[in-house]
């Protein structure tokens, strides 16, 4: 039976690249598919073929390889990046999340009435305040499923019940957990979004958020992201509503003296999959 890569490798060579390989090219591709994205790899070709390099591939050059990889590491380098981008988001709005529920629930593990309910086999839209705040059956309903989410069915994984503090709540929850925290508490949250002098709608948040968490998800997972300016565009524009300065931030990250990383395993051309 064709390994995983043949059916990946038909649809390349027949729509996407413009010429016919040898037999020689395909084998050396194949190996290299087994190292890298095949999402990368084929955005990587597109582009390729598009460009002014498209023009030397299609007319027999040899150089097809090479081309597509230097674009390949380009995006790779693209992706690596945004880091600072995702790790600022992130970070930040986790953490508004964890002070802003605690501060508004005037309880340090705010989401443990929820919790024990559930452990007790109710369902978390029963619980109508924490503490003394009242609570909505939409937000105890979300707080219920990301419980779930951690603890797994059954409460197998044994998480939630040790947790002391909202931060370490937020940090077991994926970025959606945190936006449906934000949403289901949008009066609490929405006065913190007040950008370019006016207060963000909930529409307008939402597709900002979400815009840059599929991003982040693409480039954690090596996909290709396109409109990157406006993943960065939303990413700032948020965290200027918390009062952080994405540009500051990058500014300063990239000023930090980091050494460089030592390798070695010395290059072996035949061994590895240079180019």
């Amino acid at each position: 039976m064709p390994d995983t890569s043949y059916e990946f490798l038909s649809d390349f060579f027949e729509h996407f690249l413009p010429f016919t390989p040898t037999a020689k090219q395909v084998d050396t591709f194949r190996a290299d598919l087994s190292l890298v994205s095949p999402s990368l790899m084929k955005a990587s070709l597109i582009e390729v073929r598009k460009g002014a390099q498209g023009k030397k591939v299609q007319y027999g050059c040899t150089e097809w390889r090479p081309a597509i990889f230097q674009v390949y590491n380009r995006k790779v380098a693209e992706h690596a990046r945004l880091y600072p981008v995702f790790h600022s988001f992130e970070t930040a709005f986790r953490s508004t999340v964890a002070v802003g529920l605690e501060t508004h629930y005037d309880h340090k593990r705010w989401w443990r009435k929820i919790y024990e309910e559930l452990r007790k086999g109710h369902p978390a839209n029963t619980v109508r305040q924490i503490g003394a705040v009242p609570v909505t059956s939409h937000a105890a309903q979300a707080i219920g499923q990301i419980i779930n989410a951690i603890d797994g069915e059954s409460f197998q994984r044994g998480l939630v019940g040790n947790f002391n503090n909202g931060f370490e709540f937020v940090e077991r929850c994926d970025l959606n957990d945190i936006y449906k925290l934000i949403d289901t508490h949008w009066h609490l949250f929405r006065p913190k979004l007040k950008s370019k002098g006016r207060l963000l709608s909930n529409t307008d948040f939402k597709a900002k958020f979400h815009n840059v968490r599929e991003a982040r998800n693409n480039v954690y997972h090596h996909k290709s992201v396109s409109e990157m300016r406006k993943v960065v565009e939303d990413a700032e524009e948020l965290l200027d509503c918390l009062n952080f300065s994405l540009s500051f931030v990058c500014r300063k990250m990239s000023e930090a003296r980091v050494p460089h990383l030592k390798f070695l395993i010395s290059e072996d051309n035949v061994r590895h999959h240079t180019w």
